[in-house]
């Protein structure tokens, strides 16, 4: 059965005003298209459905049967172009993300909060990863985007710098290095060291960095979570360097942070598949939160 939207509205016009005439001026139609309209679709329900009087035009039994389901018909099918107007549009849908935990504790917190305000009908996914599991992810396509870093250049992924995240020593405030305004590798790598697991691009910017003093990095403690490395150093149970975006999540009085003399940093980025375009929703989000990393430049970390 083949009906048209634009024979339901006809159909509904004419039995509202009981006239063809008016009918036809409000919908813009002549009155022979407005006719072959409703002819159209009485033809194919293969019933009348309107009685022509000489002063209106009036439904017929059939007519009246009609009207309530043809009525439902057409609001559903507008409701359902109205989604999906909105989903194209960004006003509906879902974006999942990933982002490193230093930034989800700082950033993303405020770029949400910011884009359901805006954006309420749009369901958020957010997942707090270290490094592999973001632009792999992103890679699959489980993701919409990513926030981290990026190894080294994959092909399938675009990566776009936000800023740079710079090493700071971490120790506590009765180490003796504690009361400097800055720091070398060499004063780092003859303390008990604290690092991260290998794989990390934190792990890969330590190694870095004893590598400038000829000294391999032999941990006397690893730990997965850079806040278990703040309680250990907190403990006087030995040093470490950690990403200065730290110092975005919080302010410590039982850790002290240095910078560091030989500047190392990693890049934070956007990471984003080459292959899929970004969903209207997940574009308006980045452009929420790189509007966010605008607004707080002065606070990003930085070299000191």
């Amino acid at each position: 059965m083949n009906i048209s939207s634009r024979q339901l509205d006809a159909f509904l016009k004419v039995a509202e005003l009981e006239s063809f005439t008016e009918a036809a001026e409000q919908l813009h139609l002549t009155q022979p298209s407005l006719s072959s309209q409703i002819r159209q679709l009485e033809n194919t329900l293969r019933i009348k459905l309107f009685e022509r009087t000489t002063r209106k035009v009036v439904l017929t039994e059939a007519g009246h049967t009609f009207f309530p389901a043809a009525e439902r018909t057409l609001m559903r099918l507008h409701s359902a172009l109205k989604d999906m107007h909105n989903l194209a549009d960004g006003q509906t849908g879902r974006v999942s993300f990933a982002a490193l935990l230093t930034v989800g504790a700082s950033l993303i917190p405020a770029a949400m909060a910011q884009f359901q305000q805006h954006y309420p009908r749009i369901t958020l996914e957010y997942i707090e990863e270290s490094d592999d599991p973001i632009y792999k992810q992103v890679q699959s396509g489980d993701i919409d985007f990513g926030i981290g870093t990026l190894p080294k250049p994959i092909d399938e992924i675009g990566f776009t710098p936000i800023y740079k995240d710079y090493l700071y020593f971490v120790c506590s405030p009765r180490h003796h290095l504690s009361s400097k305004r800055e720091v070398s590798w060499q004063e780092i790598v003859e303390n008990p060291f604290i690092a991260m697991p290998r794989g990390t691009s934190m792990r890969m910017l330590m190694e870095r960095g004893f590598a400038m003093t000829d000294v391999m990095l032999e941990p006397m403690q690893t730990a997965v979570y850079q806040s278990t490395i703040l309680g250990m150093v907190a403990n006087d149970i030995g040093v470490s360097v950690l990403p200065s975006s730290l110092k975005l999540m919080f302010e410590r009085n039982d850790v002290c942070l240095i910078p560091i003399k030989e500047r190392l940093y990693r890049e934070i980025g956007l990471m984003v598949s080459n292959k899929q375009p970004l969903s209207s929703a997940a574009q308006r989000l980045v452009d929420v939160i790189l509007d966010i990393v605008g607004k707080n430049r002065n606070l990003l970390p930085r070299p000191d």
